[in-house]
């Protein structure tokens, strides 16, 4: 079960939440430690990133986070960085310590790292890089995700993903020339899972959870694997993390009225903020 859909609560550290969370940065050797930069690792884009300047492997950068209060938390993912060596653990009341599942890497070469424990309640994590892919280069992450799972947090079926779409939300206007002008936002992203048969009692409890808990969850359609498609196109790559919200009412209609099938879904999600 590597490549199905994966679901997570919004990041405990999410930007919507302000002045909650604070990030700091230690770092012996750089003339700039990117704490100006921190609140980039919240901000759910990819576009912008925290970054050091002048650090290196021997420098031991520290980042910690205070999540403002005490969370659950069972996943933490970095997305988009150039970490080859680090740790991470978080607080248990006295002292950091790791997790049930150690997080610990000396050779990683992946640039978005998901890394899966056991539920602990804590109110800091702390990241401890010491070194990067590129020897000596300065340290970067786009999105630094501290989060927990939606029901069982990853389907067993296959919904079809249909009508994906990249919108932002483009106005046009035609000029006395003829010609055109266009404004567009940033945009969201949008698309609809359908299954016409599904009975697997996890994915509807998942899908229940995602109708029902009036909250955006975290879509992650690759799954933490991109290679399962001909070409990871934007929104399938590991990258890509969206805040959705289910837009369309739940309609739970047995198949072909048949009371001993499963259920046709047709879940709508659309990118929110919040």
């Amino acid at each position: 079960m590597s490549a199905q859909i994966r679901f997570f609560n919004k990041n405990k550290i999410d930007l919507s939440l302000l002045d909650s969370v604070t990030i700091t940065i230690t770092d012996a050797t750089a003339t700039n430690t990117g704490q100006d930069y921190v609140d980039f690792m919240r901000n759910r884009n990819n576009t912008s990133a925290w970054l050091t300047t002048d650090s290196n492997d021997a420098a031991n950068t520290e980042i910690e986070v205070l999540l403002g209060d005490t969370k659950e938390v069972s996943n933490i993912i970095l997305v988009s960085h150039n970490l080859k060596a680090y740790t991470i653990q978080y607080w248990n009341g006295s002292a950091y310590v790791d997790f049930s599942t150690i997080i610990s890497e000396t050779t990683n070469t992946e640039t978005t790292n998901l890394h899966t424990f056991t539920t602990v309640t804590t109110d800091q994590i702390k990241i401890i890089i010491t070194g990067t892919q590129t020897a000596d280069a300065d340290k970067q992450i786009k999105q630094l995700i501290i989060t927990d799972e939606v029901a069982s947090g990853q389907l067993e079926g296959w919904p079809i993903i249909k009508r994906p779409r990249h919108s932002t939300n483009k106005k046009i206007s035609t000029m006395l020339s003829g010609k055109v002008n266009v404004v567009e936002s940033v945009g969201g992203f949008g698309m609809d899972l359908t299954v016409r048969n599904w009975n697997i009692d996890a994915d509807l409890d998942l899908v229940e959870e995602i109708y029902f808990g009036n909250r955006g969850v975290l879509v992650w359609l690759s799954g933490g694997d991109e290679t399962q498609f001909s070409r990871a196109h934007i929104g399938y790559r590991k990258e890509d993390l969206f805040l959705m919200r289910v837009v369309n009412d739940y309609t739970p209609e047995f198949r072909s009225g048949i009371y001993s099938t499963g259920i046709k879904v047709n879940m709508k999600l659309r990118e929110s903020i919040d």
